[in-house]
Formats: C-alpha cells, sequence, structure tokens
C-alpha cells in the first residue's frame, strides 16, 4: 500500500495550540507520516520521541533560506531530532529573490547537508513560472542552476496548474530529480481543493512520479475550512480509495 504523509502547514492553527495532540491525531487518521513545517525554536527532541512513540515517520521538514545559510546547525539539529532524511526549501520571500544568490546559497547548504547525510530540495509555488524582466523564468534559473547531485526536487501539483504548466509533462520531463511531491487538487475556478474534489488526474500524476522515483508524497491545503479535519481526511480518503 502506498505511503502517505501530510505536511503539517495544512494543521498549523491546529499545530500551533496542541503540537503532540495534532500529530497523534492524524496517525489515527491513518496518515504514515508528516513533513514538518515548524519554528526553529520548538523542542524538536521531544517532538521527535513523540511521533517515534506514536508510529509517526517525519522523512521530511521545511527551512528557510536565511536559516539554511545563517544557522545551518540548528537546521541539521532539528532535521536529526525529527528524523527526517529530507530537508526542503519551501519559499523564497520576495525581497530574497535574488535568484543568483538562492542557488549558491541551496548548494552550498546542501553541500552541508549531505556531508551531514541529509538531502536537499526545492519546493517551488506559482511565481517561479512568471517571466523576470530579462524573460528568464526562476524555475527555468533553479533547474539549470541547482546542483543535480545535491539538490532535488519538491513538486506541487497545484502550484504546477496554476503556475500555467502541466503537471504531468513536469514530472516526466524532470524524472529522477523529482523526489518528492506534494498532492492538492485544483478547482476548474484556480481554486484549491481536497484531493480528489478537483480536475488533476492523480492516478496519472502518481503513477509518474512513480516511474519518475518519487519517495515521498504529502497531502497538502493551504488554506482547508475549518474545522480543518474533514479537509485531510478526505484527501487521504480519495487517496486510500485509488488502491
Amino acid at each position: 500500500m502506498t505511503a502517505y504523509g501530510l505536511q503539517l502547514y495544512t494543521l498549523r492553527k491546529p499545530f500551533a495550540a496542541d503540537p503532540k495532540g495534532t500529530l497523534s491525531r492524524i496517525r489515527q487518521i491513518g496518515y504514515d507520516a508528516v513533513e514538518f513545517a515548524a519554528p526553529l525554536s520548538m523542542d524538536f527532541a521531544d517532538l521527535g520521541a513523540h511521533l517515534a512513540a506514536i508510529g509517526l515517520d517525519c522523512p521530511s521538514v521545511h527551512a528557510g533560506i536565511d536559516d539554511m545559510r545563517d544557522r545551518p546547525d540548528a537546521v541539521l539539529a532539528m532535521a536529526r531530532h525529527l528524523g527526517c532524511r529530507w530537508i526542503v526549501l519551501p519559499f523564497v520571500l520576495p525581497d530574497q529573490r535574488d535568484w543568483d544568490r538562492v542557488i549558491a546559497d541551496l548548494n552550498a547548504f546542501a553541500r552541508t547537508a549531505t556531508d551531514a547525510g541529509f538531502r536537499v530540495a526545492y519546493h517551488h509555488h506559482d511565481f517561479e513560472f512568471a517571466p523576470d524582466a530579462d524573460g528568464r523564468r526562476p524555475f527555468d534559473r533553479l533547474v539549470a542552476g541547482l546542483d543535480p547531485a545535491l539538490v532535488s526536487f519538491e513538486l506541487d501539483v497545484y502550484w504546477l496548474t496554476r503556475g500555467g504548466e502541466d503537471a504531468l509533462a513536469m514530472i516526466r520531463q524532470l524524472g529522477d530529480r523529482v523526489r518528492l511531491l506534494h498532492l492538492k487538487d485544483y478547482k476548474a475556478d484556480g481554486g484549491m481543493a481536497d484531493v480528489g474534489a478537483g480536475t488533476l488526474d492523480f492516478p496519472a500524476l502518481l503513477a509518474a512520479g512513480a516511474e519518475a522515483g518519487v519517495e515521498h508524497r504529502f497531502v497538502e491545503h493551504d488554506f482547508p475550512p475549518e474545522p480543518y479535519w474533514p479537509s485531510v481526511e478526505a484527501s487521504l480518503g480519495y487517496l486510500r480509495g485509488l488502491g
């Protein structure tokens, strides 16, 4: 049976109020894993122990480019406490979008992380597919400039579609550079939906991911309706129904 994880950003409000309780409920719903997105100030040793106690894997964690550059030891310690294998750059703020610097900083951090036994990936949104003033798209810069031996991609099938890309074609195009997937659905009006409630062909996307060698698949909904839990249950239920 395919393993599915949940990106904790989906449940950021419940998680902030009750981290351990939220993790336990995610496991009870039937998720196999979580992908962390949390401040570096948290007690990750304690959270890692809780994950182990409830049998919830944490293969991946998100960390910002400033922390990767300025606090790499703290980022690595967080990943180590949580039992992660992957560290992912999830978002580049508007004032950080000097893409030459992003590429250099991420490659440098990836060398350090690789030496420490971790792997690194870049997660995009839609803005990377809009051409810059010189006509080049940031995503194309990233694909060309990030060292494929050090940095993989975490593709998000919603944000690919929102950015005007064919998600299935992009998975096939990048092939073995894609190692993680974010699963969220795309409404006909461009809005975000639970997996299976929109327009995307998830059987085809998952098959292409498997062919490319994707290791981890995370459900995410950036703006789930309160009380949040029905959204994550519906997405997992749809995916489990695929077999």
